[in-house]
């Protein structure tokens, strides 16, 4: 389970200083912590996302330094979903189902725009990007 990168990426890596014994998933939501260090996205979250991790690693002090990829609205990434989608889940805004899923049924934090299905409904996979300031302002 992942959130790719599809296009735009190039020149959107950056190394974040990470909170002591956080288990990083390549291709999880990145966010940061109330002490300035960053961490893996909780499912329920309702903070904007900006970073996925690009490598698996558990960090050992704060301030350990982790490969993360600066999304925005230009970064498209293929994401796998919690759920089957729908066809009229294309073009919602949509929130995190894990720390690297997307719950294509939930618009409570609106943090994800699905602009298209890939494949058959059953591979659940979608295509989008994260939006920012959407539905937290």
């Amino acid at each position: 389970m992942a959130l790719i990168p599809v296009n735009y990426e190039e020149g959107q890596l950056v190394e974040l200083p990470f909170s002591t014994g956080e288990t990083v998933v390549k291709g999880g939501a990145v966010v940061a912590d109330a002490d300035g260090f960053y961490i893996m996205a909780g499912a329920s979250t309702a903070t904007d996302i900006y970073y996925v991790a690009m490598v698996d690693t558990t960090t050992t002090a704060n301030g350990d330094k982790v490969l993360c990829l600066r999304v925005h609205n230009k970064v498209v990434l293929e994401c796998d979903t919690d759920a089957n989608p729908a066809r009229t889940d294309v073009g919602t805004l949509v929130d995190l189902a894990t720390v690297s899923t997307i719950n294509p049924n939930a618009s409570v934090n609106d943090l994800f725009y699905i602009e298209d299905i890939v494949g058959a409904v059953a591979d659940q996979k979608v295509r989008g990007f994260f939006v920012d300031g959407a539905g937290n302002a």
